[in-house]
């Protein structure tokens, strides 16, 4: 009889002295024929190789044993049949802790009388029992050590197994009918799964749940589980239309994401729809008056329609860092502001003209009392009173003249003493108002500061003094030619 060398685990099935299955080779070294070589499932457990490591066998061939494989299937091996129909029961079907479960396994007579099988739990825990003859327990279930001829068109095994905990299980089985040819040929193998849970009831289901949005696969390949308690990695709802994908589920807020999120089988509906204009450097932003199109987010070639003044430089965009370069990086219509070199201090501060020309503080000025540092010493209105405001009886105060004594009978408003301010920022490259552009602020001669009215000094005269009506005219007078200086002060333009 042809010898069978085992290279990876399957069911192997014993057979009694008048069976058709493959008998116990002889020791001698085996042969290589295609015929006897099986191909068995990576997740096969080879009891036969355990048991000979356990006992100290020093054979180095695992040969096929009529006492059969712990192996989750048997097609590896056994093909060429048609697969049998097989069941497993329970009894009772749900069972107190402790209590000891009978588990009927039939496997059809489809390929022939005799069968074999193997019995494991791929969770649950707890104790399985042989108790029949030809048959034997493992340490994570039980399998027959000898293939069994049934009768009435079913081969019929049982086994018990137990819990010491409230848990769920699932038992599966793998059964093989064979048609008695001393071949693997013609053989066929069939599977049967059975949940049973131990001290809960009837339990609860739950569904796989892949991506963690607490909604399981309702997917016949993706198996419910029956447990008394929620297992990692399921979910207590159905439903999930893409359980790959944790933003998709049933009732889950729509995205604009290519989806559906929600898993009302349209995507991306009721998301807000806006336009979107041709963006040819792929900055994000866009110009109007080219291409545009109607999206719920920007997509490739297409950015915001808020106005990209350069669509060939992604540097180049509204709200982009202006960057000393001679560009209007931010798209404001200006260049380079401020981002050019600046020297000075106080009125003489000044722009570069551009980022790497020399910069030319401005000249500085005569202090003056106006809040602000006119010599360009670093210290805003420093000096004494006569100097700063051009009159005895001043002093400078939050830079304005006021007097120091508050009018009295003598009558009459004082001004500022009239000082003088320049024909311009001498030396400026130019008179601008702002620090945008190379200069300083002009000025115009006399009434240039607050409090600085053209000199005016108003004191009490003979021409209105006496009468109540000279000296309010007087007053009157006063106040006119004081507000019309202010307003003067506020025409001025100091650089920024």
């Amino acid at each position: 009889m042809p010898q069978v060398q085992i290279l990876s685990p399957r069911p192997i099935f014993r057979r009694p002295a008048q069976s058709n299955l493959i008998a116990d080779p002889p020791r001698a070294s085996p042969i290589s024929t295609p015929r006897g070589r099986c191909r068995a499932s990576r997740r096969g457990v080879l009891l036969t190789g355990l048991l000979a490591l356990l006992g100290g066998a020093t054979e180095s061939a695992a040969l096929a044993r009529k006492s059969g494989i712990a192996a989750m299937g048997c097609e590896g091996c056994h093909q060429g049949g048609k697969a049998p129909t097989v069941t497993l029961a329970a009894s009772p079907m749900q069972p107190a802790v402790g209590d000891a479960v009978t588990l009927t396994i039939t496997v059809s007579q489809t390929n022939g009388p005799v069968a074999g099988f193997y019995l494991t739990a791929p969770f649950g825990g707890g104790t399985f029992t042989a108790i029949e003859s030809g048959t034997t327990a493992t340490s994570d279930g039980v399998m027959h050590t000898m293939p069994r001829t049934g009768s009435g068109g079913v081969t019929t095994f049982k086994a018990q197994w137990s819990s010491s905990q409230v848990t769920g299980a699932e038992f599966d089985v793998y059964a093989l009918s064979a048609n008695g040819d001393n071949t693997p040929g013609g053989d066929g193998a069939g599977a049967a799964k059975l949940p049973v849970v131990v001290g809960c009831g009837a339990g609860h289901t739950y569904y796989l749940d892949q991506d963690g949005d607490g909604h399981g696969t309702d997917d016949p390949a993706y198996p419910l589980r029956q447990d008394c308690a929620l297992p990692a990695g399921y979910a207590t709802m159905a439903g999930d239309c893409d359980d790959f994908h944790e933003t998709v589920y049933p009732g889950a807020p729509e995205l604009c994401d290519g989806k559906d999120n929600d898993c009302n089988g349209m995507v991306d509906d009721n998301v807000m729809m806006q336009p979107f204009c041709e963006d040819k450097d792929g900055d994000g932003h866009g110009v109007t008056g080219h291409t545009t199109k109607m999206d719920c987010k920007p997509s490739p070639g297409f950015g915001d329609c808020n106005g990209d003044c350069d669509d060939l430089s992604a540097s180049i965009y509204p709200g982009a860092s202006e960057v000393c370069n001679g560009y209007d990086d931010n798209c404001n219509g200006m260049a380079d502001e401020g981002v050019r070199p600046t020297c000075g201090t106080g009125w003489c501060q000044r722009y570069a003209a551009t980022c790497t020309s020399a910069c030319l503080p401005g000249r500085p000025l005569v202090e003056t009392c106006n809040a602000y540092d006119d010599d360009c010493d670093g210290v805003i209105d420093n000096g004494t009173d006569d100097e700063l405001c051009g009159g005895s009886g001043m002093t400078c105060v939050n830079g304005r003249c006021v007097s120091v004594t508050g009018g009295g009978a003598s009558g009459g408003v004082s001004g500022s003493g009239g000082a003088q301010g320049s024909g311009g920022a001498s030396g400026s490259p130019d008179a601008s108002s702002t620090m945008g552009v190379d200069g300083g602020p002009s000025r115009s001669g006399g009434g240039d500061k607050p409090g600085q009215g053209g000199g005016c000094a108003l004191a009490g005269s003979s021409a209105v003094a006496g009468t109540h009506h000279g000296w309010g005219l007087a007053i009157g007078l006063a106040a006119w030619l004081r507000r019309r200086g202010r307003r003067g002060a506020r025409a001025i333009h100091r650089p920024v």
